[in-house]
C-alpha cells in the first residue's frame, strides 16, 4: 500500500461519512472510519496516519460540552498524553467554540492543523495542502457556510 495516504476520520454523521466515502481523492486514500472518540483513540494508538480529520460534537448530539469524554476533544486529550508522530489534523466540527478550542490545543502540540467546516471548499483545499495533493472540491461545496448549515438541519428534521 505504499503511496496510498492513511486518513483517519472521526465522525459520526453518515452523510458525512458518504460523503468523504466518495471524495474523488480517497480512492487513493486508505481511509479509516470512526464513529465515537474510543475508536478513534484506538485506531491512533494502532498507527500512524498521514491526516486524522475529527468531529467535536458526537453521539447524535449538537453543541456538546468538551468536558465529556465521548466527543471530539477526548481524542486531543488523548494525544496530549500519549504523544505519537502523525501527520496532520483538520477538526471539522460545526460547534465553533470547540473547534477554536482543539485547534489550538493540537496547534500547541507542535502538529500541523486546519480548522475548517465539513463539506466547505476550505475543507477540501485543506485536505489537499495537508496531504500534498491536488485539492478537488466537489460540485456543490461551494455554498456558503449559512446554506451549508441549513441544508444541514432541514436534513436533520427528514432524519437520517
Amino acid at each position: 500500500m505504499s503511496g496510498r495516504k492513511r486518513v483517519l476520520f472521526l465522525d459520526d454523521d453518515h452523510r458525512r461519512i458518504e460523503t468523504i466515502r466518495s471524495h474523488p481523492s480517497s480512492a487513493g486514500w486508505d481511509l479509516t472510519v470512526v464513529e465515537t472518540a474510543d475508536a478513534c483513540i484506538a485506531r491512533l494508538d494502532e498507527g500512524t496516519f498521514d491526516l486524522v480529520l475529527l468531529d467535536h460534537d458526537l453521539g447524535g448530539e449538537i453543541y456538546c460540552d468538551s468536558d465529556r469524554e465521548d466527543c471530539g476533544m477526548e481524542v486531543v486529550r488523548w494525544l496530549r498524553r500519549n504523544r505519537k508522530e502523525y501527520g496532520a489534523f483538520i477538526v471539522h466540527t460545526m460547534n465553533p467554540v470547540a473547534a477554536a478550542a482543539m485547534y489550538m490545543e493540537i496547534s500547541s502540540m507542535g502538529y500541523p492543523v486546519a480548522q475548517s467546516t465539513f463539506g466547505s471548499p476550505e475543507f477540501y483545499r485543506n485536505i489537499g495542502l495537508l496531504l500534498g495533493e491536488k485539492a478537488e472540491v466537489p460540485k456543490g461545496s461551494k455554498k456558503s457556510l449559512s446554506e451549508r448549515a441549513q441544508q444541514y438541519i432541514r436534513s436533520l428534521r427528514r432524519g437520517k
